[in-house]
C-alpha cells in the first residue's frame, strides 16, 4: 500500500526484476484485477504494476478538487517515484488511456510507448458546444437506480457473462456517485482543447463488437498517427482484454517485442 496525497493506494509489482516495465491502468469503476491474464502471460519477461486507482478497488480517495484524470496521472507519477521507475510502457483501459495521455503530457521522458485498449485521443473531438449537453447527461443517467446503473454497467461493456459480472460488482463497489463524477471529467477531457503529445509507438487496439464511435475513433487515431499500430479483437466488447484474452495478449506480445527488437 503506497500513501499518496490522494489516498491509500493498493498496487501489486510482480514480474521478472530487472526487466522492462509495464504499467496498467483500469477503467473507471474497475480494479487492478482487470489485468490478471495480462499479468500472468507477461511475468517471465517482463516487470508488471497493476494498482487501484483512487476510489477504486482496494484504494482510497481524497482532495479530489481537480479533475479525475489528472489526478490520477499525478498520483501515478508519485507510486513510480517511490518504486523509482525512471521509465514505462503504459496500458491504459478506457479511462486508463485519458490517464495514460495526461501522464504522458506532464512527464514525457518516462513513457517509452502506450498501449491503448480501448482509448480515444486526448483532443477536442467535439466542439466546446458540447460543454453545456454533459450536465444534462449526467443527469439523465443519474435517473438510473443504483442497481439498475452497476448492472447495465457490466451487460454493455463485456461479451463474456462471467466478466459482466464482474463489472457489475467491481462498479458496485466503487459507487454510482463516484463513477458519475469521473464521467464528467472525461466528457470534459474529450471536448477541450489539449496540447501536442510526444510522439512514442502507440498501440491501438479495441473489440469488434465495441460501440461504433470508438471502433471509428482508434481507426482515425491510427490514420492520423505514423507511429501506431491498431488492431481489432475479435469477439470482444469494450472491455477487449478480458473479453479475448488470448487475441489481445498475442497482439500485445508482438507490439512488445518489436520495440525491443527496434532498440537492439
Amino acid at each position: 500500500m503506497f500513501s499518496s496525497t490522494y489516498g491509500e493506494i493498493n498496487f501489486e509489482l510482480t514480474g521478472a526484476e530487472n526487466a522492462p516495465i509495464l504499467v496498467f491502468i483500469h477503467g473507471v469503476g474497475m480494479d487492478l484485477r482487470s489485468f490478471d491474464e495480462q499479468v500472468e502471460a507477461l511475468k517471465k519477461q517482463y516487470r508488471t504494476l497493476v494498482w487501484d486507482l483512487p476510489g477504486h478497488g482496494g484504494s482510497t480517495l481524497k482532495n479530489y478538487n481537480q479533475r479525475f484524470t489528472i489526478m490520477a496521472a499525478d498520483c501515478l507519477n508519485a507510486l513510480l517515484e517511490e518504486l523509482d521507475i525512471k521509465e514505462a510502457i503504459l496500458l491504459g483501459q478506457s479511462m486508463g488511456s485519458l490517464v495514460a495521455q495526461h501522464f504522458q503530457l506532464c512527464y514525457p521522458d518516462k513513457v517509452k510507448a502506450v498501449i491503448h485498449a480501448p482509448g480515444i485521443e486526448l483532443k477536442s473531438h467535439v466542439g466546446k458546444w458540447a460543454k453545456s449537453l454533459v450536465p444534462i447527461f449526467i443527469f439523465l443517467i443519474n435517473l438510473l437506480p443504483e442497481k439498475t446503473f452497476c448492472k447495465s454497467f457490466g451487460k454493455h461493456r463485456a461479451v463474456k457473462k462471467e466478466i459482466q459480472e464482474y463489472l457489475t460488482a467491481t462498479m458496485k463497489h466503487t459507487g454510482k456517485k463516484l463513477a458519475l463524477q469521473i464521467t464528467t471529467d472525461m466528457c470534459y477531457d474529450l471536448i477541450d482543447s489539449s496540447s501536442p503529445i510526444k510522439k512514442v509507438p502507440l498501440l491501438l487496439l479495441y473489440g469488434q463488437k465495441d460501440l461504433f464511435f470508438i471502433r471509428n475513433a482508434s481507426k482515425k487515431w491510427h490514420k492520423n498517427e505514423p507511429l501506431s499500430q491498431c488492431n481489432e479483437i475479435p469477439q470482444a466488447n469494450h472491455i477487449v482484454n478480458q473479453d479475448n484474452p488470448q487475441a489481445f495478449n498475442h497482439a500485445l506480445s508482438k507490439f512488445l517485442n518489436g520495440i525491443f527488437e527496434t532498440n537492439k
